[in-house]
Protein backbone atom coordinates (compact mmCIF):
# COMPACT_ATOMS: atom_id res chain seq x y z
CA UNK A 1 0.00 0.00 0.00
CA UNK A 2 1.24 3.37 -0.98
CA UNK A 3 2.40 5.47 1.83
CA UNK A 4 1.08 9.05 1.97
CA UNK A 5 3.23 12.04 0.90
CA UNK A 6 4.36 14.12 3.86
CA UNK A 7 3.94 17.39 3.29
CA UNK A 8 4.91 20.81 5.48
CA UNK A 9 3.62 24.01 4.21
CA UNK A 10 5.55 26.68 5.52
CA UNK A 11 3.28 30.37 4.42
CA UNK A 12 2.61 32.98 6.64
CA UNK A 13 -0.66 34.02 4.43
CA UNK A 14 -3.89 31.96 5.82
CA UNK A 15 -5.88 32.40 2.56
CA UNK A 16 -2.75 30.90 0.19
CA UNK A 17 -2.58 27.99 2.87
CA UNK A 18 -6.17 27.77 2.45
CA UNK A 19 -5.69 27.85 -1.36
CA UNK A 20 -2.58 25.07 -1.36
CA UNK A 21 -4.88 22.56 1.27
CA UNK A 22 -8.04 22.99 -1.29
CA UNK A 23 -6.41 22.43 -4.49
CA UNK A 24 -3.93 19.29 -2.63
CA UNK A 25 -7.03 17.62 -1.69
CA UNK A 26 -8.73 18.25 -5.27
CA UNK A 27 -5.34 16.54 -6.93
CA UNK A 28 -6.33 13.25 -5.67
CA UNK A 29 -2.27 12.94 -4.29
CA UNK A 30 -2.83 11.08 -1.15
CA UNK A 31 -0.59 12.60 1.55
CA UNK A 32 -0.48 14.05 4.93
CA UNK A 33 -0.50 17.83 5.41
CA UNK A 34 1.36 20.14 8.23
CA UNK A 35 0.80 23.59 8.11
CA UNK A 36 2.94 26.35 9.70
CA UNK A 37 2.26 30.06 9.50
CA UNK A 38 5.75 31.30 9.76
CA UNK A 39 9.57 30.54 9.11
CA UNK A 40 10.71 29.59 12.34
CA UNK A 41 7.43 27.53 13.01
CA UNK A 42 8.37 25.82 9.93
CA UNK A 43 12.13 24.90 10.74
CA UNK A 44 11.06 23.74 14.30
CA UNK A 45 8.18 21.61 12.80
CA UNK A 46 10.88 20.50 9.89
CA UNK A 47 13.23 19.59 13.02
CA UNK A 48 11.12 17.51 14.82
CA UNK A 49 8.95 15.74 11.69
CA UNK A 50 10.08 13.69 8.91
CA UNK A 51 8.83 14.93 5.98
CA UNK A 52 8.68 14.49 2.32
CA UNK A 53 8.13 17.97 0.72
CA UNK A 54 8.22 21.53 1.87
CA UNK A 55 5.97 24.21 -0.15
CA UNK A 56 8.07 27.20 1.15
CA UNK A 57 6.21 30.80 0.26
CA UNK A 58 8.92 32.64 -1.06
CA UNK A 59 8.02 35.81 1.03
CA UNK A 60 8.08 35.42 5.06
CA UNK A 61 8.08 38.44 7.84
CA UNK A 62 10.32 36.97 10.24
CA UNK A 63 13.30 35.21 8.02
CA UNK A 64 15.34 35.44 5.48
CA UNK A 65 14.15 32.70 2.85
CA UNK A 66 17.54 32.06 1.85
CA UNK A 67 18.54 31.61 4.74
CA UNK A 68 15.61 29.37 6.03
CA UNK A 69 16.01 27.43 2.78
CA UNK A 70 19.55 26.40 3.82
CA UNK A 71 18.70 25.92 7.08
CA UNK A 72 15.88 22.97 5.44
CA UNK A 73 18.31 21.69 3.37
CA UNK A 74 20.96 21.28 5.98
CA UNK A 75 18.62 19.13 8.25
CA UNK A 76 20.01 15.74 9.01
CA UNK A 77 18.81 12.82 6.79
CA UNK A 78 18.48 12.45 2.88
CA UNK A 79 18.00 15.88 2.31
CA UNK A 80 14.20 17.28 1.36
CA UNK A 81 12.51 18.17 -1.62
CA UNK A 82 11.62 22.28 -1.14
CA UNK A 83 9.61 23.38 -3.58
CA UNK A 84 9.17 27.47 -3.65
CA UNK A 85 5.67 29.09 -4.00
CA UNK A 86 5.49 32.73 -4.56
CA UNK A 87 3.00 35.36 -6.01
CA UNK A 88 5.87 36.75 -8.11
CA UNK A 89 6.32 36.02 -11.44
CA UNK A 90 10.27 36.74 -11.58
CA UNK A 91 12.85 34.39 -13.57
CA UNK A 92 15.83 35.58 -12.31
CA UNK A 93 14.36 35.15 -8.77
CA UNK A 94 13.29 31.76 -9.87
CA UNK A 95 16.67 30.81 -10.80
CA UNK A 96 18.83 31.92 -7.92
CA UNK A 97 16.52 29.87 -5.83
CA UNK A 98 17.19 27.04 -7.57
CA UNK A 99 20.53 27.48 -7.35
CA UNK A 100 20.72 28.21 -3.63
CA UNK A 101 18.74 23.97 -3.50
CA UNK A 102 15.59 24.77 -4.40
CA UNK A 103 13.98 21.75 -6.37
CA UNK A 104 11.13 23.67 -8.14
CA UNK A 105 9.65 26.81 -8.28
CA UNK A 106 5.76 27.85 -8.61
CA UNK A 107 3.66 30.67 -8.87
CA UNK A 108 0.93 30.40 -6.64
CA UNK A 109 -1.50 31.48 -9.63
CA UNK A 110 -0.83 28.68 -12.04
CA UNK A 111 -0.78 26.63 -7.97
CA UNK A 112 -4.20 23.84 -9.62
CA UNK A 113 -4.53 20.55 -8.26
CA UNK A 114 -3.23 19.27 -11.04
CA UNK A 115 0.14 21.18 -11.65
CA UNK A 116 0.73 21.14 -7.68
CA UNK A 117 0.51 17.56 -7.34
CA UNK A 118 2.91 17.03 -10.45
CA UNK A 119 5.51 19.45 -9.17
CA UNK A 120 5.36 17.57 -6.08
CA UNK A 121 6.06 14.16 -7.59
CA UNK A 122 8.71 15.35 -10.08
CA UNK A 123 10.41 16.83 -6.26
CA UNK A 124 10.31 14.38 -4.90
CA UNK A 125 11.67 12.30 -8.19
CA UNK A 126 14.79 14.43 -8.05
CA UNK A 127 15.60 14.40 -4.52
CA UNK A 128 15.46 10.43 -4.77
CA UNK A 129 17.99 10.98 -7.91
CA UNK A 130 20.16 13.59 -6.04
CA UNK A 131 20.28 11.25 -3.26
CA UNK A 132 21.25 8.34 -5.13
CA UNK A 133 23.83 10.76 -7.61
CA UNK A 134 25.52 11.64 -3.75
CA UNK A 135 25.53 8.05 -3.12
CA UNK A 136 27.15 7.47 -6.10
CA UNK A 137 29.62 10.65 -6.09
CA UNK A 138 30.94 9.43 -1.98
CA UNK A 139 31.64 6.01 -3.10
CA UNK A 140 33.30 6.94 -5.77
CA UNK A 141 35.62 9.50 -3.91
CA UNK A 142 36.16 6.73 -1.55
CA UNK A 143 37.34 3.94 -4.46
CA UNK A 144 39.64 7.16 -5.93
CA UNK A 145 41.13 7.46 -2.40
CA UNK A 146 41.39 3.79 -1.92
CA UNK A 147 43.44 3.62 -5.08
CA UNK A 148 45.13 6.42 -4.78
CA UNK A 149 46.73 4.83 -1.21
CA UNK A 150 47.30 1.81 -3.23
CA UNK A 151 49.26 3.55 -5.55
CA UNK A 152 51.25 5.19 -2.90
CA UNK A 153 51.71 2.10 -1.10
CA UNK A 154 53.56 0.35 -4.70
CA UNK A 155 55.71 3.40 -4.79
CA UNK A 156 56.51 2.86 -1.48
CA UNK A 157 57.14 -0.76 -2.13
CA UNK A 158 58.88 -0.33 -5.36
CA UNK A 159 61.36 2.19 -3.85
CA UNK A 160 62.28 0.35 -0.84
CA UNK A 161 62.94 -2.62 -3.28
CA UNK A 162 64.91 -0.35 -5.66
CA UNK A 163 67.24 1.51 -3.51
CA UNK A 164 66.67 0.47 0.44
CA UNK A 165 66.72 -2.95 -0.13
CA UNK A 166 69.89 -3.09 -2.92
CA UNK A 167 72.18 -1.43 -0.82
CA UNK A 168 73.04 -4.43 1.90
CA UNK A 169 73.10 -6.97 -0.98
CA UNK A 170 75.65 -5.02 -2.50
CA UNK A 171 77.66 -4.32 0.27
CA UNK A 172 77.49 -8.25 1.40
CA UNK A 173 78.60 -8.87 -2.47
CA UNK A 174 81.48 -6.34 -2.23
CA UNK A 175 82.05 -7.63 1.64
CA UNK A 176 82.71 -11.35 0.42
CA UNK A 177 84.78 -10.05 -2.41
CA UNK A 178 87.38 -8.62 -0.29
CA UNK A 179 87.00 -11.03 2.49
CA UNK A 180 88.00 -13.58 0.19
CA UNK A 181 91.16 -12.16 -1.09
CA UNK A 182 92.12 -11.24 3.17
CA UNK A 183 91.66 -14.65 3.50
CA UNK A 184 94.04 -15.67 0.56
CA UNK A 185 96.73 -13.61 2.37
CA UNK A 186 95.84 -13.92 5.84
CA UNK A 187 95.21 -11.00 7.04
CA UNK A 188 93.53 -11.71 9.81
CA UNK A 189 92.59 -7.66 10.90
CA UNK A 190 91.20 -7.54 7.16
CA UNK A 191 88.97 -10.41 7.83
CA UNK A 192 87.35 -9.85 11.34
CA UNK A 193 86.81 -6.20 9.67
CA UNK A 194 84.88 -7.35 6.36
CA UNK A 195 82.91 -10.41 8.85
CA UNK A 196 81.97 -7.71 10.54
CA UNK A 197 80.68 -5.56 7.86
CA UNK A 198 78.77 -8.73 6.32
CA UNK A 199 77.15 -9.26 9.83
CA UNK A 200 75.45 -5.84 9.28
CA UNK A 201 75.02 -5.97 6.38
CA UNK A 202 72.81 -9.42 6.71
CA UNK A 203 71.67 -7.54 9.66
CA UNK A 204 69.97 -4.66 8.28
CA UNK A 205 68.64 -6.90 4.95
CA UNK A 206 66.80 -9.34 7.32
CA UNK A 207 65.29 -6.52 9.60
CA UNK A 208 64.04 -4.68 6.00
CA UNK A 209 62.94 -7.90 4.70
CA UNK A 210 60.86 -8.72 7.96
CA UNK A 211 58.92 -5.41 7.82
CA UNK A 212 58.02 -5.44 4.48
CA UNK A 213 57.12 -8.93 4.46
CA UNK A 214 55.09 -7.45 7.91
CA UNK A 215 53.80 -4.46 6.32
CA UNK A 216 52.45 -6.03 2.89
CA UNK A 217 50.62 -8.58 5.19
CA UNK A 218 48.63 -5.69 7.20
CA UNK A 219 47.74 -3.89 3.13
CA UNK A 220 47.14 -7.54 2.04
CA UNK A 221 44.72 -8.22 5.20
CA UNK A 222 45.81 -11.11 5.83
CA UNK A 223 47.75 -10.81 9.84
CA UNK A 224 45.05 -11.99 12.27
CA UNK A 225 44.41 -9.70 14.91
CA UNK A 226 43.74 -11.23 18.39
CA UNK A 227 43.51 -9.35 21.23
CA UNK A 228 44.27 -10.79 24.63
CA UNK A 229 45.53 -9.43 27.89
CA UNK A 230 49.01 -8.23 27.85
CA UNK A 231 51.69 -7.69 30.76
CA UNK A 232 53.68 -4.42 28.78
CA UNK A 233 56.54 -4.59 31.54
CA UNK A 234 57.24 -8.38 30.14
CA UNK A 235 57.01 -7.31 26.53
CA UNK A 236 58.89 -4.10 27.47
CA UNK A 237 61.72 -5.74 28.98
CA UNK A 238 62.10 -8.63 25.93
CA UNK A 239 62.22 -5.19 23.70
CA UNK A 240 64.80 -3.95 26.19
CA UNK A 241 66.82 -6.95 26.16
CA UNK A 242 67.04 -7.19 22.26
CA UNK A 243 68.27 -3.37 22.37
CA UNK A 244 70.76 -4.07 24.36
CA UNK A 245 73.76 -4.84 22.96
CA UNK A 246 73.35 -1.69 19.87
CA UNK A 247 72.17 0.75 23.08
CA UNK A 248 75.42 -0.58 24.99
CA UNK A 249 78.11 0.19 21.39
CA UNK A 250 76.71 3.44 22.13
CA UNK A 251 76.66 4.09 25.58
CA UNK A 252 72.76 4.29 25.63
CA UNK A 253 70.53 3.91 29.00
CA UNK A 254 67.68 1.82 28.63
CA UNK A 255 64.61 2.38 31.14
CA UNK A 256 61.52 0.66 31.52
CA UNK A 257 58.51 1.93 33.87
CA UNK A 258 56.06 -0.25 33.05
CA UNK A 259 56.07 -3.10 35.44
CA UNK A 260 52.68 -4.27 36.52
CA UNK A 261 50.53 -2.54 33.54
CA UNK A 262 48.13 -4.95 31.48
CA UNK A 263 46.79 -3.81 28.41
CA UNK A 264 44.49 -5.42 26.03
CA UNK A 265 46.47 -5.69 22.74
CA UNK A 266 48.11 -8.41 20.11
CA UNK A 267 51.43 -9.43 21.99
CA UNK A 268 53.28 -9.86 18.80
CA UNK A 269 52.10 -6.63 17.29
CA UNK A 270 52.82 -4.52 20.52
CA UNK A 271 56.18 -6.04 20.83
CA UNK A 272 56.65 -5.36 16.88
CA UNK A 273 55.62 -1.65 17.89
CA UNK A 274 58.20 -1.57 20.47
CA UNK A 275 60.77 -3.09 18.83
CA UNK A 276 61.01 -0.82 15.78
CA UNK A 277 60.45 2.49 18.32
CA UNK A 278 62.88 1.58 20.61
CA UNK A 279 65.20 0.52 17.50
CA UNK A 280 64.69 3.86 16.03
CA UNK A 281 65.19 6.08 19.52
CA UNK A 282 68.80 3.80 19.94
CA UNK A 283 69.29 5.07 16.15
CA UNK A 284 68.94 8.93 16.92
CA UNK A 285 70.08 9.17 20.43
CA UNK A 286 73.59 10.16 21.01
CA UNK A 287 76.26 8.80 22.98
CA UNK A 288 75.45 9.45 27.06
CA UNK A 289 71.41 9.21 26.13
CA UNK A 290 68.54 7.78 27.84
CA UNK A 291 65.70 5.96 26.13
CA UNK A 292 62.80 5.61 28.11
CA UNK A 293 59.42 2.77 27.68
CA UNK A 294 56.65 3.95 29.87
CA UNK A 295 53.30 3.00 30.46
CA UNK A 296 51.05 5.36 32.54
CA UNK A 297 47.14 5.17 33.20
CA UNK A 298 44.73 7.88 31.71
CA UNK A 299 41.32 8.16 31.82
CA UNK A 300 40.88 6.34 28.38
CA UNK A 301 43.48 3.20 29.16
CA UNK A 302 47.24 2.56 29.30
CA UNK A 303 49.02 5.39 27.58
CA UNK A 304 52.27 4.07 26.04
CA UNK A 305 55.41 6.05 25.27
CA UNK A 306 58.63 5.49 24.25
CA UNK A 307 60.61 8.20 24.74
CA UNK A 308 64.62 9.17 24.07
CA UNK A 309 67.03 12.01 24.80
CA UNK A 310 68.18 11.70 21.21
CA UNK A 311 68.84 14.35 18.58
CA UNK A 312 64.80 14.86 17.68
CA UNK A 313 63.27 16.38 14.44
CA UNK A 314 62.04 19.85 13.41
CA UNK A 315 57.99 20.19 12.95
CA UNK A 316 58.12 19.66 9.32
CA UNK A 317 59.71 16.75 9.40
CA UNK A 318 57.49 15.34 12.31
CA UNK A 319 54.49 16.02 10.00
CA UNK A 320 55.50 14.14 6.92
CA UNK A 321 56.62 11.15 9.34
CA UNK A 322 53.35 9.09 8.71
CA UNK A 323 53.05 10.41 5.07
CA UNK A 324 53.63 7.84 2.05
CA UNK A 325 54.20 10.19 -0.40
CA UNK A 326 56.89 11.73 1.61
CA UNK A 327 58.78 9.01 2.48
CA UNK A 328 62.32 10.28 3.83
CA UNK A 329 65.52 8.79 5.37
CA UNK A 330 68.12 10.15 7.53
CA UNK A 331 71.52 8.19 8.84
CA UNK A 332 71.62 7.77 12.46
CA UNK A 333 74.23 9.29 14.92
CA UNK A 334 76.34 6.62 14.32
CA UNK A 335 75.51 5.90 9.87
CA UNK A 336 73.01 3.81 10.84
CA UNK A 337 70.67 3.46 7.99
CA UNK A 338 67.16 2.38 7.77
CA UNK A 339 63.75 2.95 5.00
CA UNK A 340 61.71 4.56 6.62
CA UNK A 341 58.99 1.64 6.70
CA UNK A 342 59.46 0.89 10.37
CA UNK A 343 57.13 3.73 11.30
CA UNK A 344 54.49 3.01 8.50
CA UNK A 345 54.54 -0.41 9.89
CA UNK A 346 53.99 0.67 13.85
CA UNK A 347 51.21 3.36 12.76
CA UNK A 348 49.46 0.29 11.28
CA UNK A 349 50.18 -1.79 13.70
CA UNK A 350 48.67 0.61 16.48
CA UNK A 351 45.88 1.05 14.14
CA UNK A 352 45.09 -2.51 14.12
CA UNK A 353 44.91 -2.56 18.22
CA UNK A 354 42.58 0.69 18.10
CA UNK A 355 45.12 3.30 19.09
CA UNK A 356 46.88 6.31 17.04
CA UNK A 357 50.39 6.45 17.07
CA UNK A 358 51.52 10.26 17.76
CA UNK A 359 54.84 12.10 17.93
CA UNK A 360 56.14 15.11 19.69
CA UNK A 361 60.16 16.52 18.92
CA UNK A 362 62.09 19.05 18.78
CA UNK A 363 65.55 19.71 17.53
CA UNK A 364 68.08 18.42 20.42
CA UNK A 365 65.17 18.30 22.57
CA UNK A 366 64.55 14.31 21.83
CA UNK A 367 61.28 12.68 20.56
CA UNK A 368 58.60 11.21 22.05
CA UNK A 369 55.78 8.83 20.85
CA UNK A 370 52.93 7.43 21.96
CA UNK A 371 49.79 5.51 22.05
CA UNK A 372 47.23 4.41 24.12
CA UNK A 373 45.85 0.83 24.61
CA UNK A 374 42.83 -0.18 26.16
CA UNK A 375 43.87 -1.27 30.42
CA UNK A 376 42.96 -5.50 31.21
CA UNK A 377 40.18 -6.09 33.67
CA UNK A 378 41.07 -7.43 36.57
CA UNK A 379 44.40 -7.87 38.68
CA UNK A 380 47.27 -6.61 36.93
CA UNK A 381 49.98 -9.28 35.55
CA UNK A 382 53.49 -9.25 37.59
Amino acid sequence: MESPTRILLIDDDAVDRTSVRRALKKSGLKHDLTEAPDGTTGLRLAREGAFDCILLDYRLPDVDTFDLLASLLALPGEGHAVLMLTGEADEDLAFRLMRAGALDYLAKAEATPSSLARAIRYAEARRGFQAKLDEARREAEAKSLELDTLNRQKTLLFSIIAHDLRNPFQSLLGLSEVLGKAVATRDHASIERRAKGINDAATQAYALLESLFSWASLQMDTMAVTITDVALGTVGAEVMQGAAEAAADKGLTLSIDCQGTTVRAQRDMLATVLRNLVSNAVKFTLPGGTITVAGQRTGSGIEITVSDTGVGMPAGKVADLFRLDRRSTTNGTAGERGSGLGLLLCRDLVERQGGELTVVSSPDQGTTFRFTLPEAAGAPCP
